[in-house]
């Protein structure tokens, strides 16, 4: 398992001071955000900011667009794809996150997340059209699992993508702050086969925010890691999001928290292996 962090965490900060602060915490990878430091589109500073990463032996393995695969049944796609595709191609990354539509998206806006049959269908055929584009570019898509979007419930997530049926269509997976700690279990484990990487957090169901390394966090996150250290664990990045307290010199603190939950959940795993 392989730890960095999502820029997006400190969306003040510069390109600069997150690759040297990232570094002196001793990750590996960044999730470069497309809605402040390398908005979709931008290729050529894509390539600038892939140029500071192998400088300072880091690796951007993903780009978190904030392209939507289901809009409203009256609005569009805000760009060509192929666009978003080159910008994650320009930038490095294996794979691009994109939303299954965005908070309260839908056919009706409103408390429950909802789509007409025919909208649905229509946005199947057109997620095989656009993973069928990220092939091309040797890139995988990549649904965040998001509270108060189509992927709020993760029945709703695996139906969505058995329909589509697409090797290259994974997942994020994130604890939903708003369920309970039993409900992201479950899912977690129902979900797992297409679950590429993870983005990490403590929150409780107000959104408020907590240090990894408190007795909530370290007791979720290690059932969580120990659902997550399976054959595919090797390949999955563990992506801080937030810092409880929204600081950058927090990062490294938090970034040892996670070390030691990764680290004692497979001394613990091998531990018990060895007895067998």
């Amino acid at each position: 398992m392989k730890i960095g962090l999502v820029s997006i965490s400190f969306r003040k900060k510069s390109i600069k001071e997150l690759i040297k602060a990232t570094k002196e915490s001793g990750l590996e990878y960044i999730e470069w955000g497309g809605d402040v430091h390398v908005p979709m589109g931008k290729a050529k500073l894509a390539r600038q900011v892939s140029r500071l990463m192998h400088g300072s032996g880091l690796k951007s393995a993903s780009y978190g667009s904030y392209f939507g695969l289901i809009y409203h049944c009256d609005e569009h796609f805000p760009m060509p794809f192929k666009k978003v595709l080159r910008t994650a191609k320009a930038l490095g990354a294996k794979t691009v996150r994109v939303w299954l539509g965005w908070p309260y998206c839908g056919c009706k806006k409103g408390c429950n997340v909802f789509i007409c049959q025919k909208h649905y269908r229509k946005n199947v055929a057109i997620t095989k059209k656009l993973c069928n584009e990220a092939e091309k570019y040797g890139l995988t898509l990549s649904i965040e699992c998001h509270f108060k979007t189509l992927s709020d419930d993760y029945h709703d997530t695996l139906k969505f993508l058995e329909d589509v049926g697409c090797d290259n269509l994974r997942l994020y997976w994130q604890p939903n702050h708003a369920k309970s700690f039993e409900y992201n279990l479950e899912a977690l484990k129902a979900l797992r086969p297409y679950i590429s990487n993870v983005h990490v957090f403590n929150w409780n169901e107000k959104g408020e925010k907590f240090p990894l390394g408190d007795e909530k966090g370290v007791r979720e996150w290690t059932e969580y890691i120990k659902v997550l250290n399976d054959e595919n664990a090797e390949e999955r990045i563990f992506f801080l999001e937030f810092m409880p307290d929204g600081e950058l010199n927090s990062l490294p603190r938090e970034a040892k928290a996670l070390k030691a939950l990764i680290e004692a959940v497979s001394s613990q795993q091998s531990a018990i292996s060895s007895l067998h």
